[in-house]
């Protein structure tokens, strides 16, 4: 199994009463390293991203034929793990076209919250992320990781984890290493199997933050937080959600950070069917960016 085993498991805080007290935000963000708001989404927003990531998959012939579209029940023989495999490249490329799935990025509710964690303007890496996780496929869950050693860049960095949808744990839901945030970033990272593929280690005598997501929650994961992907133990649902990150515009980004996830497009593969005024293009080039190569 590519996660962890997991034995104390403290249920997330609601920050939402926090957005209107930066001081007690950040001294919750420190402690933590992650910060969870209950319903800081629209549902109808992330509903809409789910209904188009959901048509990619029945259009590649992943989901059950005569299902419910927004159930997300797999075909009984499909079980594609994220990966070079063509099948997983062609789905994600048709995936990362889709404007709703970016602009869910750069939600206002969102934004405002990290400006408020941030106290500064907020810079959305535009290298965003979905995940699709088959039910049953427990040795590719993701396993435990600091986000950081794949950013670099500011170690001010925050990932927003939004499940497409309700979420409880046993669909596979993020859950968060307590403390182990403090420590730094962990250089000791091994090859493994799961999205990322790469790990490290966590004892088992580690407590966690976890839980069931609903709708339209959202959970900030602090760059050098470790956390993993939990087993998706359900018989016959796909598990979506989506990675976007953030971080202070004053703060060094990687150049990567500001290139399509994976590599396989490039923006204009990606804006190809969009209109050519439309404002999310290249988003991050009216600001004055401290990129870095490396």
């Amino acid at each position: 199994m590519a996660m962890t085993t997991m034995r104390d498991v403290q249920p997330y805080v609601d920050s939402m009463p926090l957005l209107t007290d930066p001081q007690a935000l950040r001294l919750r963000a420190r402690q933590d390293g992650c910060l969870f708001f209950r319903g800081l989404l629209p549902q109808d927003d992330v509903l809409d991203v789910r209904g188009r990531v959901l048509d990619v998959c029945a259009r590649h012939g992943w989901l059950a034929e005569g299902s419910d579209l927004m159930e997300g029940i797999v075909h009984a023989d499909r079980a594609v793990i994220e990966s070079r495999d063509p099948r997983w490249q062609a789905f994600y490329c048709d995936v990362l076209k889709l404007r709703a799935f970016h602009a869910l990025a750069l939600n206002r509710a969102i934004i405002n919250a990290l400006g408020v964690l941030f106290g500064e303007a907020v810079l959305p890496h535009s290298r965003n992320i979905c995940r699709a996780m088959f039910p049953q496929t427990q040795t590719h869950s993701t396993p435990p990781h600091q986000d950081h050693f794949y950013i670099g860049g500011s170690d001010e960095t925050w990932t927003a984890w939004i499940p497409l949808g309700d979420c409880p744990a046993e669909l596979g839901s993020l859950a968060v290493a307590c403390g182990m945030h403090e420590a730094g970033f962990i250089r000791d990272v091994h090859e493994a199997q799961g999205a990322g593929g790469s790990a490290v280690d966590v004892g088992e005598e580690t407590a966690w933050f976890g839980g069931d997501f609903q709708c339209g929650d959202v959970l900030f994961v602090h760059s050098l937080a470790v956390h993993q992907g939990r087993d998706n133990e359900t018989e016959d649902r796909l598990r979506l959600s989506v990675d976007y990150r953030y971080q202070p515009q004053s703060h060094p980004v990687r150049a990567d950070s500001l290139l399509p996830h994976m590599g396989w497009q490039d923006w204009e593969d990606i804006y190809a069917d969009w209109d050519a005024d439309d404002p999310l293009r290249y988003y991050w080039q009216a600001w004055d960016l401290n990129v870095q190569e490396s």
